[in-house]
């Protein structure tokens, strides 16, 4: 008897593979018939799970916010009882780390995608889901410690202007350094 040929998550394949196409070839020439081609799969078997490149565009911006704040969530657990304010320091590193070791999600997510990053006192604001844990965290400690809430908001704009900026170095072309970077994080993270 002849087996047939299944992918067992074909969904998740979908994504990932879509999310390097795209780094590759950018968000207009991503297409189902293409990511089908590539993941071995019918021309038809991605339309199983997206209706369209719009949907798969949605499922592949959840899929890594969803990564992205499992990522921040544990970071923060790990301290968040015991030392406050570390766990925010874990939070940054693992952000930096999270996208060190997966440069396609910070290429889709920063370059093609429609993000809100809400850095203003208006804690009313929506504000991408693993930004705004972040800024909840933040706010939460240094609220506990006496900080006024002008200066945990530019504490905090200091705070992910550094996360960022290191993961956009980090993820630049023709940067050359001469440490490695899990060695040298914290140290960069506390100055």
């Amino acid at each position: 008897m002849k087996q047939s040929y299944h992918h067992t998550n074909l969904r998740n394949e979908l994504i990932e593979v879509g999310i390097k196409m795209v780094q590759e070839v950018g968000v207009d020439k991503l297409s189902l018939r293409k990511l089908a081609s590539l993941c071995g799969v019918s021309e038809a078997a991605p339309y199983k799970h997206f209706a369209s490149k719009e949907n798969l565009l949605t499922a592949m911006q959840e899929y890594v916010t969803q990564q992205l704040m499992n990522c921040l969530q544990k970071a923060a657990e790990c301290t968040e009882q015991t030392n406050p304010t570390e766990s925010i320091l874990h939070m940054g590193k693992a952000y930096v780390l999270f996208f060190m070791n997966n440069p396609e999600y910070y290429a889709f997510l920063f370059l093609h995608s429609n993000l809100s990053i809400n850095l203003s006192a208006n804690e009313n604001l929506e504000s991408y889901p693993p930004f705004q844990y972040y800024r909840n965290q933040v706010f939460q400690v240094y609220r506990a410690l006496g900080y006024s809430d002008g200066r945990i908001q530019y504490g905090l704009i200091a705070m992910w202007a550094k996360v960022h900026g290191i993961v956009a170095i980090i993820a630049m072309k023709n940067v050359v350094i001469d440490f490695e970077w899990e060695q040298v994080l914290n140290q960069i993270l506390i100055e």
